[in-house]
């Protein structure tokens, strides 16, 4: 029998796994969070910015060039997701290139991402 962590585990990693084989369509910068759009699966909304993840670098928000490598990853496809025990949701690109979203960095109480998506598809992470 699975404990509630371990429920809790892979009800996120289902969810996010409705990315699996989506292009990344839209990069949308609102003023203190993120909204990745993918194909008709829906949209990605998060108030963690995403760390860039290539060729063993690392970008974070902030740094010079952060935005257009983010918007460079628009039209290409999503080959894997994976929701780690330490709450970081990875988002495997077909071009090699990682975006990693570590949720626990989030301090503030309620949601830190909201997956939505066709047929009022809701999830809140």
């Amino acid at each position: 029998m699975k404990n509630d962590t371990e429920s809790a585990l892979i009800k996120k990693e289902e969810a996010i796994a409705r990315l699996i084989g989506a292009r990344l369509t839209s990069v949308q910068f609102i003023l203190n969070y993120l909204i990745l759009g993918f194909d008709e699966k829906g949209a990605l909304t998060t108030l963690v910015w995403p760390e860039i993840h290539y060729k063993r670098k690392t970008m974070t928000f902030g740094t010079q060039g952060y935005r257009d490598e983010l918007c460079s990853l628009i039209e290409k496809v999503v080959k894997n997701v994976t929701m780690e025990v330490d709450e970081t949701i990875s988002i495997d690109f077909e071009n090699g290139i990682e975006l990693r979203i570590p949720l626990a960095s989030y301090k503030a109480p309620g949601e830190r991402a909201i997956l939505t998506g066709p047929k009022h598809y809701l999830f809140v992470f």
